[in-house]
C-alpha cells in the first residue's frame, strides 16, 4: 500500500490550473499530454497516488468527453498480469478485463492510503501496454529509454509544418512516416505492428481534435504543441481554449485517425516510389 501524500497537500500556494514544472522528486510518465495535466495540478502534481476518478476528472480539463475519458482510463486501472488467463471461459467471466488487459498497468494489490486503486505515472512506462515504439517525442524501448522527452524528435514534430505556424494533416503524415522510417533503422529490436500503429495514429488524432481548428481541417498550431511536448503545459498563453459547447468523442477521433491512416498510406507510397 502507497502512504506518498498528494503534492497537492505540500504546494498549498498553487491553485488548481496554476502551471509549475515538475520538481526533481515529481514522477512523470512518458505521456506529455499526462504530465501536463500533472503539472497544472488536475491530477496530483508528485505524480503518485493518481485515482481513475481523479484521472477522469482531469481530462475535463481537455475537453474530453464522459464516454472517451471512461475508456482511455478504466483500462489501465486495471490489474496488470504477467500471465494473464486465456481461454472462453476466462472471456465469460470479465469480457471487459479479457479484451482491455493488455493495457492494465496497475500493480496487483496497488490501493493508495484510503484503500482506492491508483497509479503512479512512471507505471506508463511499462512497455507493451499504453506505451509502444515509435512514438513522437521518446525513444523505443530496446533503446534504453523510452521515458524521457527527446528534444531532438519534439524538435523535428515542429519542424515538419511546412509553413511554420501551423501542423496540418500532411505534415502529422509525413512526421508519422520519418518516425516509423526511423526507428526501422536504429532499433532492430522494433515492435511496430497494426496495435502499435492504430494507437499511434489515435495519438496524433487525439491532438488534432484536442488542439486544433476542425474549420481548418484540424490545423494545430505549432505553438500549441512547442507547449505540450516542448513544456508539458497546456498551451493557454499562446491562446488555445478547451472546448467550450461540445466535446472531443469516441466517434470524432476515431474518424480523424481514419482520415490520418489513410494521408499517412498516400505519404509512405509516394515517398516509397
Amino acid at each position: 500500500m502507497s502512504q506518498n501524500p498528494s503534492s497537492d497537500e505540500t504546494t498549498p500556494l498553487l491553485r488548481k490550473g496554476e502551471y509549475r514544472p515538475p520538481s526533481s522528486t515529481d514522477i512523470r510518465g512518458p505521456c506529455p499530454i499526462i504530465n501536463t495535466l500533472a503539472n497544472h495540478g488536475y491530477i496530483a502534481r508528485d505524480g503518485r497516488n493518481v485515482r481513475a476518478a481523479e484521472m477522469k476528472a482531469a481530462m475535463k480539463h481537455l475537453g474530453v468527453s464522459i464516454t472517451l475519458r471512461q475508456l482511455l482510463t478504466s483500462a489501465v486501472y486495471l490489474e496488470h498480469q504477467n500471465d494473464p488467463p486465456t481461454g472462453f471461459w476466462a472471456f465469460v467471466r470479465n469480457p471487459f478485463v479479457y479484451v482491455f488487459r493488455t493495457f492494465a498497468l496497475r500493480a496487483k494489490g496497488q490501493i493508495d492510503a484510503s484503500g482506492v486503486p491508483c497509479l503512479n505515472l512512471d507505471e506508463l512506462d511499462r512497455h507493451g501496454a499504453v506505451e509502444h515504439d515509435v512514438s513522437m517525442s521518446r525513444r523505443d524501448f530496446a533503446q534504453g529509454d523510452n521515458h524521457s522527452k527527446q528534444d531532438d524528435l519534439v524538435d523535428d514534430m515542429l519542424a515538419s509544418a511546412r509553413d511554420g505556424k501551423d501542423l496540418t494533416v500532411n505534415d502529422w503524415a509525413t512526421f508519422r512516416v520519418r518516425r516509423i522510417e526511423q526507428q526501422r533503422r536504429d532499433n532492430p529490436k522494433l515492435n511496430f505492428g497494426s496495435l502499435q500503429d492504430t494507437m499511434g495514429l489515435a495519438e496524433t488524432a487525439f491532438l488534432q481534435t484536442t488542439f486544433g481548428d476542425r474549420a481548418r481541417g484540424w490545423d494545430v498550431p505549432v505553438s500549441y504543441m512547442a507547449a505540450v511536448f516542448g513544456e508539458e503545459r497546456l498551451p493557454v498563453r499562446e491562446g488555445w481554449r478547451k472546448r467550450s459547447w461540445w466535446t472531443v468523442g469516441v466517434v470524432e477521433l476515431t474518424a480523424q485517425a481514419q482520415a490520418l491512416k489513410k494521408v499517412v498510406g498516400r505519404v509512405a507510397s509516394k515517398a516509397s516510389s
